[in-house]
């Protein structure tokens, strides 16, 4: 009889100390998990400062894409284009070695 109460008194033991260790083990996760939403919170910020302030240059629906004429909006693009190309070429012959520059 006293071996059933022991082997009764075991199984709890073991059952107490699963349970602990999964407990023990959500607490971490759940640590984890704080850190993470913290994180995320901070970046949420940063993006929102940033939308706040492309907020502040549209001042008016008029001025989105979505509103204008479709061939203007194209022009604008191409000359918005245009000029990066000619800015990023500039910047690479700067760069260049002075022996393989243009003479002209």
């Amino acid at each position: 009889m006293w071996w059933w109460v022991l082997i009764w008194a075991l199984l709890l033991v073991c059952a107490a100390a699963w349970i602990g260790s999964r407990l023990w083990d959500l607490w971490g996760r759940s640590k984890d998990f704080g850190r993470e939403v913290a994180i995320a919170q901070e970046r949420l910020e940063q993006v929102q400062g940033q939308l706040e302030l492309l907020g502040e240059r549209i001042s008016s629906p008029d001025q989105l894409a979505v509103f204008g004429d479709p061939a203007t909006l194209r022009k604008e693009h191409e000359r918005a284009r245009a000029r990066q190309r000619h800015a990023r070429a500039h910047r690479r012959a700067a760069r260049r070695p002075t022996w393989a520059r243009h003479v002209d």
